[in-house]
């Protein structure tokens, strides 16, 4: 991409030499602004035009060159939070469906939810109506799987259209924010309506607390979408599951049953899992059985094989998983329940 440099300045006063500079990194930044950042550089023409006159302009100069800086490397929001009648929290914010998004791609969100046919929807970017949002622009938009849409902010445009799909399912949604398109696929996995991109622990047991934000994720398995794992360090606690960081405890919760801790029951009573010893935690939460498992987490599955009994040698990789013919490598090798390392060559 080519940007035109602005002329340099035939006096070279200290004011004329800030100027310049001044519109040569704004004029850089300019293709890698947002629609917003556009209309505040717009703003601040104005005003740097008025600040010239007057001569009373390089610390706002300066000013200009921090937010110009700044631009190219912001991204266009900090959370995006799809809300309306496709989707299981309908339009209340509490129960929205978080979005998730990365380092390497900000800008990128992604979410594999269930959406209802011929039903509204649209994307916020804060916690509360009448802030940015993204949505359908002039017209109600109903999107074809796989085919990209168009975004539109609600900077650039105030009509409260929506999106719509035509068919119920389970799709794999993308907004890229910088690029400002859409694209939603059916998704190849349609055995049960998926609502939550992540599941998240809260608590005193967990590291974050009860602060939200610091929830720890349980990332979604890819190949079951209804599992949710991770391994998170816990002490002596309490904890439960939202499904959501960005809003407020009015959410609902995934809470355990009190009659039976390996099971899960959304919403109702505050009933919490209790952790009675700290230590690393492998848990696994199924939304469709709506069971959950919390083990204490071993790095290499040994003590595991020790406590199961056998005849005949069996042989172990370090994770623990059984194999019938072993190659070169380093085995644990079982024999009537005794566990011993060997080395396969």
């Amino acid at each position: 991409m080519q940007v035109q440099v602005a002329a340099m300045p035939s006096a070279f006063s200290l004011n004329n030499l800030c100027l310049w500079a001044g519109r040569i990194v704004i004029d850089a930044a300019l293709p890698y602004m947002h629609s917003t950042e556009i209309s505040y550089y717009n703003n601040i023409c104005l005003i740097f035009k008025f600040k010239t006159m007057n001569k009373t302009f390089t610390h706002f100069v300066l000013c200009c060159l921090l937010m110009a800086i700044g631009s190219i490397s912001a991204k266009a929001a900090d959370r995006l939070l799809i809300v309306g009648e496709a989707v299981w929290g309908g339009w209340t914010i509490d129960n929205s469906v978080e979005m998730l998004n990365t380092t390497e791609q900000p800008d990128v969100w992604k979410a594999m939810v269930y959406l209802k046919a011929n039903s509204d929807f649209k994307f916020l970017t804060t916690t509360d109506w009448g802030n940015l949002e993204y949505r359908a622009g002039d017209n109600t938009v109903t999107l074809a799987s796989g085919v990209q849409g168009k975004l539109v902010s609600s900077t650039e445009n105030s009509n409260d259209n929506k999106f719509q799909v035509s068919e119920a399912a389970n799709y794999d949604i993308v907004c890229d924010l910088d690029k400002e398109t859409i694209t939603v696929t059916k998704s190849a996995y349609q055995d049960f309506e998926l609502r939550f991109p992540a599941l998240y622990l809260v608590g005193s047991a967990t590291p974050g607390g009860w602060s939200l934000p610091q929830a720890a994720m349980l990332k979604q398995d890819t190949s079951n979408p209804v599992v949710y794992s991770g391994t998170v360090s816990l002490i002596a606690g309490e904890f439960k599951l939202c499904v959501n960081t960005q809003t407020g405890f009015g959410q609902s919760f995934f809470q355990v049953d009190p009659s039976d801790a390996g099971r899960m029951v959304f919403g109702g009573d505050d009933n919490k899992w209790q952790i009675t010893e700290a230590g690393d935690y492998d848990i696994s939460a199924n939304v469709k059985d709506m069971t959950i498992s919390v083990k204490k987490h071993d790095a290499t599955g040994i003590s595991r094989i020790a406590t199961e009994t056998g005849g005949a040698p069996e042989y172990f990789t370090l994770s623990g998983v059984k194999v019938s013919s072993p190659v070169s490598g380093v085995y644990v090798k079982r024999v009537n329940g005794k566990c011993t390392k060997v080395v396969v060559k």
